[in-house]
Formats: structure tokens, C-alpha cells, sequence
């Protein structure tokens, strides 16, 4: 290939997103209380917020504590 110089990736990251869709609410505080207990897996690993290995009623104190928030558009 040729290099054609710096490509610029935009990425946002939004903790508490537990399902990806860019913003924080009640859904993704449904899905992690849902995990609560559960080792973190491939399947679970984003409900795991506090990066513990283990999803627990701290990771749900997280999530709810940043419900409201957004990525910029």
C-alpha cells in the first residue's frame, strides 16, 4: 500500500453505556442489574463498568450514577 499520511479516527466513550447506543438510562441500569453476579465474560463484559472481572451492585451504582449522560453529537 501507500501511505497517504495521519487518518483521524473518531471514537467516543461513554462509561455506563452498557449497551453502545451512546448514551446512559435506565436500559443499561436494567441490562447490568440483569448481569449482577456473573463473572465477566465475552458475552457481559460491558456491564462490567468498574473493570472488576465480576459484575456486581457497584457496577449498577455506576451506571446509575451517570444516567442521563450523552456522547456529543
Amino acid at each position: 500500500g501507500v501511505n497517504i499520511g495521519s487518518v483521524l479516527v473518531p471514537m467516543g466513550v461513554l462509561n455506563g453505556d452498557t449497551n453502545g447506543n451512546g448514551s446512559v438510562s435506565g436500559s443499561d441500569v436494567a441490562q447490568t442489574k440483569v448481569q449482577s453476579g456473573n463473572a465477566a465474560g465475552a458475552g457481559n463484559f460491558r456491564t462490567d463498568v468498574n473493570v472488576s472481572g465480576g459484575i456486581s451492585s457497584s457496577d449498577v451504582s455506576i451506571v446509575k450514577s451517570k444516567s442521563g449522560a450523552v456522547l456529543p453529537p
